[in-house]
C-alpha cells in the first residue's frame, strides 16, 4: 500500500469481517518503534508515547503529532469536562469492542474520581441507567452504531437539557472517538505495559517539526499492484439507488431545517454549514481537528480517485447523506 493509512483502512475493512463472525483480535499487525527510536522523528524530550502513536510515527511523523494534541485536547481539555467527555469515550468504545480505548476512558474516569461501581453503571441497560446519564449514554451508543438513526427529538432533548456548545462538543468528542477507535482496531494495538498512558501534552519545537519528513512513498502505480488479502465480506447491495434518488435525498436534505440552532458568530469562513456550527460553538476542537486532517493530506499524498472512493465507500456504509 501507498502508506501505512492505507493499510489501515484496508485492515478496517478485513476486521469488521472479523467482528461479524465473533473471532477474538489477534496480535499486534504492525510495528512500532520503540520510544526512543519514535521520539527522534518527534523532536521533544521523551515521556512514554502510547503504543498508537510508535505504530503510525515512522509513516506518518508529522501526522501523530497532530493526533497525539488532538488526543490531548479531547481528553485533557475537553470542554465538556473529564467525566462526561471520558464516559462518552468509553461508551464508544465499548459499542464496537475497542478494548485499547475502553481501557484509557477507564483509567481517565478513574483519574477523574470515578469508581468501579460508577463505571459498571455505563454498560447497563438503557432502563437502569441514572436519569443524568441516560440522555448522554443512549445518544453516544446509536452514534457509534448507527448515527443516522438519531432523530431530530433525540437532539433537540439534548439541545435543551445542555445547550447548543455542550452538544457539538457532544458530537466532536464522539467523531474523535469513533474516528480513533477504527484506527486502534485496525493497528491491533494494545494498552501499554506500564499503561493506560495519561494524555501526553506535546511541546513540540515548531521550526524541527515542519522539517521531519515521512518516508518516500512507492509510485502509485506500484502501490495499486500489490496483493492484499481479500476481506471475506458479502459486498452491500447499492445498486438499487438511481441518480435520480441521489438528487432527490440531495434536495430533501437542503430543506432540513438545522437541528443545531446557527451561532450568531458563524461567520463566512466557509459556506460548508457544519463548519460553520463546530467553528461557531466549538472553535478549539474544530480547529484542532482540521489541522490533523489537513498534516494527514499534505503529508500522506493519497491518490485523489484513491482517497474520495475511500470516503464515498465510508460514507456509503454508514447512510451518511454527506
Amino acid at each position: 500500500m501507498r502508506t501505512l493509512m492505507g493499510a489501515v483502512l484496508t485492515a478496517v475493512i478485513v476486521w469488521f469481517g472479523s467482528v461479524a463472525r465473533g473471532e477474538p483480535p489477534g496480535p499486534p499487525r504492525f510495528p512500532a518503534l520503540d520510544n526512543k527510536e519514535a521520539w527522534k522523528l518527534l523532536p521533544q524530550e521523551e515521556p512514554p508515547l502510547p503504543a498508537w502513536a510508535r505504530t503510525l510515527v515512522s509513516s506518518l511523523p508529522r501526522t501523530t503529532a497532530a493526533m497525539l494534541e488532538l488526543d490531548y485536547l479531547h481528553r485533557a481539555k475537553n470542554p465538556l469536562g473529564p467525566v462526561m467527555a471520558g464516559k462518552l469515550r468509553w461508551v464508544a468504545a465499548d459499542a464496537i469492542s475497542c478494548e485499547y480505548a475502553r481501557r484509557t476512558a477507564e483509567a481517565d474516569l478513574r483519574r477523574a474520581g470515578l469508581r468501579d461501581e460508577d463505571l459498571k453503571i455505563l454498560a447497563a441497560e438503557v432502563r437502569d441507567l441514572p436519569e443524568a446519564d441516560r440522555a448522554t449514554i443512549v445518544f453516544a451508543r446509536k452514534m457509534t452504531r448507527a448515527a443516522y438513526k438519531v432523530t431530530d427529538a433525540e437532539v433537540a432533548e439534548l439541545v435543551e437539557r445542555f445547550g447548543a456548545e455542550k452538544v457539538v462538543a457532544m458530537v466532536h468528542t464522539l467523531a474523535l472517538a469513533n474516528f480513533q477507535n477504527r484506527i486502534f482496531l485496525a493497528l491491533g494495538v494494545e494498552v501499554e505495559p506500564n499503561g493506560p498512558l495519561s494524555p501526553l501534552e506535546l511541546r513540540l519545537d515548531a521550526e524541527k517539526r515542519t522539517k521531519v519528513q515521512a518516508p518516500a512513498r512507492p509510485p502509485w502505480e506500484e502501490a495499486i499492484k500489490a496483493e492484499v488479502p481479500a476481506a471475506s465480506l458479502t459486498p452491500p447491495d447499492w445498486g438499487e439507488r438511481t441518480f435520480a434518488d441521489l438528487e432527490k435525498g440531495v434536495e430533501v436534505q437542503k430543506s432540513r431545517k438545522s437541528r443545531i440552532p446557527p451561532p450568531e458568530t458563524m461567520g463566512q469562513a466557509s459556506k460548508i454549514v457544519w463548519t460553520k456550527v463546530s467553528m461557531g460553538y466549538q472553535p478549539v476542537m474544530t480547529k484542532a481537528w482540521f489541522d490533523c486532517m489537513r498534516t494527514f493530506q499534505e503529508e500522506a499524498k493519497l491518490d485523489p480517485v484513491f482517497d474520495n472512493s475511500l470516503f464515498w465507500v465510508i460514507t456509503r456504509n454508514n447512510e451518511c447523506f454527506y
